[in-house]
């Protein structure tokens, strides 16, 4: 085992001076309201022992019942005043089919009961199929059912805040899994960067595209495999990679990297030669083979990692297999470091950056929606009190978060840098009553061709930035 610590580490003022500070972040949250999680609903909740509940709920997003443990801490009714962070712990996949189970293997096999019988933490065991990739369906374009992103970062983590004592904030909560769990682990905690403070995968698939003429064909193959155990054709979750590589792209942890910056990472994966925790029944052409595509996949996340100058906690451990002596191992050794993070009373960061594919986002506080005819890549870059940066193309309207005196004016100056032009600009603009401000951004022409997309090259996707300051 190795610790890597940053792998090869390669003016704002209203005009009115009334600028106010961000709303605490990581102060504890008041109980959030029944609507923050629309239409999931708890039909069934069973007692399976002292810790363990296990909920059946239904879902617009899921055209299903869906399950999901919860493990609360020993002494969690001792205290009716005390909050607990949560650890939302993603299984692995198979070949199926599906049994509507998949999401007791932690409790069945990777021993996580008796390793947090002593941790003033709460577990959360959510079911994603047997090949459901913690992804929305793509299903041929269509989208609909399953929605599981929708289901477990838009519905059930809001339902675990407003019904558990949490520490609702993102130095409360982590990502944890193995396996298809350990892709969705780093793809979480990259598209969803102000939720999730720490990340750990164990023998993950964190890198589905990279390069694309090698990791293209494994991913497509292996996601197929696992799809159809869901009912779904091999295209379902991203779609084709050679059609819809941009699909794949904007749910590759590798290519959304720099969304990681502020998360405490750890990566723990072997590399499929069978190791000093194998027997003869952990020992397959499966786990070998399987573990040694993961760690190729764990090595170029890692190199992105090292490009980007993001630090890690990275253990490849060299012999071992894809199976849960080397997970039940890691579990055991990432605990204490996860309950560490826990303690962090860190604000969020002073400057973000969040790069995405998507038509609209909303992530530390700036929600962003772009008109364009095509995907491709966009990225709000140095943003924080005193401006930022957005790169891409046609028209963007972003809203700031809530930095500014309400229904105060600003000077923001914009300047625009693209392929064929350069100007600057300086306007009023005026917070809500919030103390948000929205700028309507013409980045310019929109692009034709979908990045990635056969036939594209990289001349085709023009990139324009806008940079704006504020004062």
């Amino acid at each position: 085992m190795f610790l890597v610590t940053g792998i090869a580490m390669s003016a704002l003022g209203s005009c009115s001076s009334n600028v106010v500070k961000p709303v605490n972040q990581n102060a504890p949250l008041p109980i959030i309201p029944e609507t923050v999680s629309p239409g999931l609903k708890v039909i069934k909740e069973v007692q399976v022992n002292s810790r363990l509940q296990d909920l059946t709920m239904t879902t617009p997003a899921l055209s299903f019942p869906v399950n999901a443990y919860v493990l609360l801490p020993t002494n969690y009714n001792q205290d009716p005043t005390k909050r607990y962070p949560v650890i939302y712990v993603l299984h692995g996949g198979s070949p199926g089919p599906n049994t509507g189970l998949e999401y007791r293997e932690w409790i069945d096999a990777g021993g996580i009961a008796q390793g947090t019988a002593n941790l003033d933490v709460i577990c959360v065991f959510p079911q994603a199929g047997s090949g459901g990739w913690y992804t929305n369906w793509f299903n041929n374009g269509k989208g609909g059912s399953p929605m599981w992103e929708t289901f477990h970062v838009d519905q059930l983590v809001p339902y675990i805040d407003q019904t558990y004592r949490t520490i609702a904030n993102r130095n409360g909560r982590a990502l944890m899994g193995e396996s298809m769990g350990g892709y969705g682990v780093m793809e979480y905690a990259a598209r969803h960067p102000d939720l999730f403070g720490t990340a750990a995968a164990f023998s993950g698939a964190v890198d589905i595209g990279n390069p694309p003429e090698i990791a293209g064909p494994k991913a497509s193959l292996i996601v197929g495999i696992m799809a159809s155990g869901d009912g779904g054709t091999p295209t379902s979750p991203f779609g084709s990679f050679e059609k819809n590589e941009i699909v794949w792209r904007n749910h590759d942890p590798a290519d959304l990297v720099q969304n990681l910056k502020d998360t405490n990472l750890y990566l723990y994966c072997g590399n499929g030669t069978p190791g000093p925790l194998d027997t003869p029944g952990t020992v397959s052409d499966f786990s070998k083979g399987i573990e040694q595509i993961v760690y190729e996949s764990n090595l170029g996340f890692e190199m992105q990692l090292a490009t980007y100058h993001i630090p890690a906690f990275v253990d490849n451990y060299g012999a071992g297999t894809h199976s849960w002596p080397y997970w039940r191992r890691d579990l055991l050794d990432v605990l204490p470091r996860i309950m560490n993070d826990f303690k962090s009373t860190k604000p969020w960061p002073d400057q973000v950056t969040f790069t995405t594919a998507d038509p609209s986002f909303s992530q530390w506080g700036y929600s962003v929606s772009f008109q364009r005819k095509v995907s491709e890549f966009a990225t709000l870059s140095d943003a924080g009190q005193s401006g930022f940066n957005l790169s891409g193309s046609g028209t963007a309207v972003l809203a700031t978060p809530a930095f500014y005196s309400p229904a105060s004016n600003y000077s923001a100056t914009i300047t625009i840098l693209g392929s064929n032009q350069h100007s600057s600009e300086t306007q009023i603009v005026k917070s809500d009553s919030e103390g948000r401000l929205t700028f309507t951004i013409k980045l310019g022409p929109s692009n034709s061709i979908t990045e990635y997309s056969p036939g594209w090259t990289l001349k085709d996707t023009k990139g324009f930035q806008v940079k704006v300051t504020i004062s």
